[in-house]
């Protein structure tokens, strides 16, 4: 959230501050005074979010702040200010042991959220002196490790706003969820902050174990299905199931042999075993697709996104309850409802079914009926041929992830906009849809 309040705002420290003073209104709670506390900080904002802390914390205990990688190490603007501003005793990596060993409690301000991969040297050994201490943990929004399985485990979590996607009491402790100050326009605004909650695969993991998506399209025109195929695939699902009629197999296989198609026959085909279904895009409305959408709509009972020419043959009362995702233009939603495309009625028809609306414009608006966030961005380009496609597959791959259905249908909102954008700054008005698709592993990679 404070990444997409700097996107608005630009400087964050007041936030850090306010982390700061929640951390250390907890501690002061908890801990009588006199007690020593270690601070344990990496090097980004979550480090400055310790020190901040330190600065309330130094004039009733007796604190102290080790640095990781030294004063230099400090990689954004805030924690250095933090460091700056901080008037108490500071170490650097060579005293983490004594500090531990004599401290009464240790906040661990390593890592927040967002970490690629599991802690390497110095940091997991660290982590492991910390959690080898015997002492109680306070972390700082996120254990840090987390969700790695080379993590620290806290009696205790300070997390900020709201509860992190994978969060729970076995790997977090306690979680308090605590207010640091972010606006309610920042709060209901799409934006690169909403990564975290794109699951991060593990070195443990095995094939599918990263999501398994179908999608039902193409029957009419093959590029849809391919559009959104590649999208979808493009998230980090581990496999992408094409269910399209066998004359598009090799125009969809040309573009990635990694799909795997399935053609459909006398309209059978095997939805078992999925985590997502995507159907719609380029299916056209004869009998023929209208039967096959039906099929898998009656018969898919996992996580569905419909799309496209799904919106105008599937009724709404056919996913009441089913938390599907539905990634309409305003045409398809009037087509969908009978009624105008207006927020109002998104949202009370995302109430009355039970299901997570994308309402497409120059501002994507998506609703679950009871939160409602906007996403602005992209850019003219994106009236052409194939972005909704593309977005029904991202939505389509990151729901496959196991995120669930309102914040993989903010996500790809940002992760499609975002994509048109970085098109647009590559090659102007003049980028293709192909563009906009191969950013898609840019953008989740950089978390941009």
């Amino acid at each position: 959230m404070d990444i997409n309040y700097a996107r608005i705002y630009g400087d964050t420290y007041e936030l850090m501050k306010n982390a700061g003073k929640a951390l250390s209104d907890f501690v002061i709670s908890m801990v009588p005074p006199g007690k020593s506390i270690a601070i344990i900080c990496g090097t980004g904002n979550n480090a400055g979010d310790g020190i901040c802390s330190g600065e309330f914390l130094r004039k009733r205990y007796r604190v102290s702040v080790v640095l990781i990688k030294g004063i230099n190490g400090l990689k954004t603007p805030e924690a250095r200010r933090a460091i700056n501003e901080y008037e108490g005793q500071y170490y650097d990596i060579s005293s983490v042991d004594s500090i531990i060993s004599e401290s009464d409690i240790i906040i661990d301000s390593i890592f927040g959220i967002g970490i690629n991969g599991e802690p390497r040297k110095p940091y997991d050994g660290v982590i492991d002196i910390m959690n080898k201490s015997g002492k109680p943990i306070i972390s700082v929004d996120v254990p840090s490790g987390f969700p790695t399985d080379i993590q620290i485990k806290p009696q205790y979590t300070i997390t900020f706003t709201d509860i992190k996607n994978g969060m729970n009491p076995s790997n977090s402790g306690k979680i308090i969820v605590t207010d640091i100050g972010i606006p309610d326009d920042v709060k209901s605004i799409s934006g690169p902050g909403d990564m975290v909650y794109m699951p991060i695969s593990t070195p443990e993991s095995h094939k599918g174990m990263n999501g398994t998506v179908g999608i039902l399209a193409g029957w009419e025109f093959s590029g849809a299905a391919v559009m959104s195929s590649l999208s979808a695939y493009n998230t980090g699902t581990d496999l992408v199931k094409v269910f399209s009629n066998d004359a598009n197999r090799s125009i969809i296989l040309s573009y990635n042999p990694g799909l795997m198609f399935y053609p459909v026959k006398d309209k059978v085909f095997d939805i078992s075993g999925l985590d997502a279904l995507l159907i719609g895009p380029g299916m056209g409305k004869t009998d023929e697709a209208r039967s096959l959408m039906e099929y898998a709509v009656n018969n898919y009972p996992g996580q569905l996104i419909l799309d496209a020419d799904a919106l105008k043959i599937i009724k709404p009362s056919k996913i009441a309850g089913r938390n599907a995702i539905i990634t309409p233009h305003k045409a398809e939603f009037t087509a969908f409802t009978g009624l105008p495309p207006t927020e109002e009625n998104a949202i009370e028809t995302a109430r009355k079914y039970g299901i997570v609306i994308l309402l497409k414009g120059s501002r994507d608006i998506i609703t679950n009926g009871e939160t409602t966030t906007y996403s602005y961005g992209g850019n003219s380009r994106m009236t052409m041929g194939g972005t909704g496609d593309a977005l029904a597959g991202i939505v389509a791959g990151i729901a496959s992830r196991k995120v669930n259905p309102f914040r993989s249908a903010v996500l790809g909102s940002f992760i499609n906009k975002r994509c048109a954008e970085m098109s647009f700054e590559k090659y102007g008005y003049y980028y293709g849809i192909m563009d906009m698709i191969d950013n898609i592993k840019n953008i989740l990679h950089n978390k941009i």
